[in-house]
């Protein structure tokens, strides 16, 4: 059954446009390496019922934003980063928080079926759907996890609702302002000319997203793993891509709310790949620096993507950290 859901994941998920043939020269190698070195999950059925997840929408002011909800308990959101969808979850990562909680899983505003008429892309626009997203579905204090730019996101959204979350979780991300070490030249441009097409795009992110060694099982990962619900709206990156630019270099030249993160009172929790090329691991060092009684948690081989390379671990700390969150507020 694992096998078969993967051929059609490669097959209509990623490899839905034209092939060459150096690429399919490489289906057998990861089916190969990936069968052979692949562990099932203990809570299958949990995983497998992601697939079967519907989109909800929340109307928010000048549109809607796009969901996917499962899980019971306290409430956890997702963010999700750069130039990607739901979809960029590890559906493994969410089935082990869902198994402690409820988890909300949005689609930033422009992607799928996020719609907004409003043509403002900034860190406090997206921050304030969110919270929008929040009043809306009731939600009682939740936690808020965001990686990459989600997690610029959810530091725009605790520096300005933070009485209204109960705890943020940050993955791989960068403080605002000049604080923030960039990436080097040569990632930045890779960054700023990703394809804008599925195949293009699957495998740049191979490449940015993993360390060398984590290359060849996290190519099959990243295609068997995904959180790829049937009712996926396909993103538009050709569209969204230029908006999010505006938006993290607008986060890099806002020294204000970084400033702001000194006030945070709220439990913080940071986890960063110590082999990350995208956004240099040093952030994730002065977050913590920054924002008091944060804990740092860093993994010496994790990339940018890590959530494929550590998703039980990754989940049990993060259901850890919330659990104990909750008991102190109480």
């Amino acid at each position: 059954m694992r096998q078969k859901s993967f051929f059609k994941t490669l097959f209509i998920g990623v490899f839905r446009k034209a092939i060459t043939y150096k690429y399919i020269c490489l289906i057998p190698a990861l089916f190969i390496f990936g069968c052979s070195t692949y562990q099932y999950p203990a809570h299958t059925y949990a995983v497998n019922t992601l697939t079967h997840l519907l989109p909800n929408h929340a109307k928010i002011k000048y549109g809607q934003i796009e969901y996917y909800r499962t899980g019971h308990g306290s409430p956890i959101i997702l963010i999700p980063g750069y130039a990607t969808d739901v979809s960029s979850w590890n559906r493994e990562f969410i089935a082990q928080l869902a198994m402690q909680h409820q988890v909300i899983i949005l689609n930033n505003r422009g992607v799928g079926g996020s719609v907004v008429s409003s043509n403002s892309y900034s860190p406090q626009d997206l921050a304030n759907d969110t919270y929008q997203l929040i009043q809306k579905l009731k939600l009682k204090q939740p936690a808020v996890i965001g990686i990459s730019m989600g997690g610029m996101i959810a530091q725009q959204l605790a520096v300005l609702h933070q009485d209204t979350l109960g705890a943020l979780i940050l993955i791989n991300t960068s403080i605002a302002g000049k604080k923030a070490v960039h990436p080097s030249p040569d990632i930045e441009n890779k960054l700023l000319h990703l394809s804008k097409h599925q195949l293009g795009f699957y495998f740049s992110a191979i490449e940015l997203f993993f360390p060398p060694q984590a290359r060849t099982s996290m190519a099959y990962s990243l295609i068997a793993d995904r959180f790829y619900p049937k009712n996926l709206t396909k993103i538009n990156a050709g569209a969204i891509m230029p908006k999010q630019q505006s938006l993290i270099r607008d986060w890099f030249n806002d020294n204000e709310t970084a400033n702001k993160l000194t006030q945070l009172h709220l439990p913080v929790l940071i986890l960063n790949g110590k082999a990350d090329s995208v956004i240099p691991p040093i952030n994730s060092i002065i977050l913590a620096n920054t924002i008091p009684h944060s804990q740092l948690v860093q993994w010496k081989n994790g990339g940018h993507a890590m959530i494929y390379q550590y998703p039980y671990e990754m989940g049990d700390l993060i259901n850890h950290f919330i659990s104990i969150a909750l008991k102190n507020d109480n």
